[in-house]
């Protein structure tokens, strides 16, 4: 009977064995598998199933928190969350249980009013390719209407010369064919040919002038509208400069309000921050050290550890002042007050 209890027991205990086993690799292994999505970058830059914001708002070390808003920014970029969850200029003044959504940004700020001023340029400039082709069509209508009105100075110019032509035959024929008449109607045909080449002459000089004069207004034209465009457009740009300017003033002046408030400027602790927590830290010691001398003062008046001192000075309850216990935390206390530790 021994026997079969010695076998059960030591079966039970083999069977608890394993499950514990069994139990501590399946804990281990899920550790493993959380510290490998929660501690190893994936191929887009951050961590899966990780509390980007938490982790941000609970570290103060600078270092840390760039580290962290820039994988967060990674895992934004590549799940495609702009605009749906709070930017890393918000994030990155969190600070504990202070956490605002959206803080004004100055690289937001200065791309809203570029976007602005390049839509006004893009406008400009069609405006002044509208107004070049313009001119360019007026120059061409000007250049047809100038050689039709050639054309037609032309054929006037030839059916003048025909006319008198004509005319010099019925006086000669009107004269008679004697060598006289013929000598008068030789002079005069002369006379009219050289009327018919100084009127062309006269037409090819209109047309070249007024061809010249269509090219020139239309350069000056062109001329004006370009140096409009230039103009407006460097006024814009330095317009432009100046409003990026009053944005940049402006969003420092609010981030520096802002990192009066949270104690961080774009993430980094600021120094009246860290002033702060090493306020809050000597005054965690010094509390610390005026708990362990009035303990140590308790245990000297009474002559024994109190059972609400145990803990403070770190030795059982109970001892007398006559133990060494109590020379030696006397010197702690005494180490402490000087800055040596205890």
């Amino acid at each position: 009977m021994a026997i079969i209890k010695s076998t059960s027991a030591r079966r039970t205990s083999t069977v608890k064995s394993a499950a514990s086993k069994s139990a501590s690799s399946k804990t281990a292994a899920s550790k493993s598998t959380s510290s490998k999505s929660s501690g190893t970058l994936n191929s887009n830059g951050y961590r899966d199933n990780f509390d980007y914001s938490a982790a941000i708002a609970g570290t103060t070390d600078s270092a840390k928190r760039q580290q962290l808003l820039s994988e967060r920014q990674n895992k934004i970029d590549s799940l495609g969350l702009g605009g749906k969850v709070a930017s890393n200029d918000a994030v990155s003044t969190w600070n504990g249980t202070y956490r605002p959504y959206s803080v004004s940004s100055t690289t937001t700020g200065a791309n809203r009013v570029s976007s602005l001023y390049d839509a006004a340029e893009n406008a400009r400039f069609k405006r002044f390719e509208t107004a070049r082709s313009r001119i360019a069509r007026q120059l061409e209508s000007n250049l047809v209407s100038i050689e039709n009105d050639y054309a037609a100075g032309m054929r006037q110019t030839d059916i003048n010369a025909r006319q008198s032509a004509v005319n010099n035959e019925e006086k000669l024929a009107a004269l008679g064919l004697n060598m006289g008449a013929r000598g008068q109607a030789t002079t005069s045909g002369i006379a009219v040919d050289n009327r018919y080449r100084s009127d062309l002459n006269a037409l090819g000089q209109a047309r070249l002038s007024a061809r010249a004069a269509a090219q020139n207004a239309a350069d000056e034209q062109t001329a004006a509208a370009e140096s409009n465009y230039y103009t407006a457009s460097e006024n814009a740009a330095l317009q432009q400069a100046q409003a990026a300017l009053s944005q940049f003033n402006a969003d420092r002046d609010y981030g520096l309000s802002v990192a009066g408030l949270t104690g961080f400027l774009n993430g980094t602790p600021t120094l009246n921050w860290r002033n702060y927590q090493l306020n809050v830290s000597s005054a965690a010691a010094n509390a610390q050290t005026r708990a362990y001398e009035q303990a140590l003062e308790r245990w000297k008046t009474s002559g024994y550890v109190r059972q609400g001192d145990a803990a403070i000075l770190g030795v059982p309850a109970g001892t007398p002042t006559a133990d060494v216990s109590y020379k030696n935390a006397a010197l702690a206390l005494q180490r402490w007050k000087n800055g040596y530790g205890g």
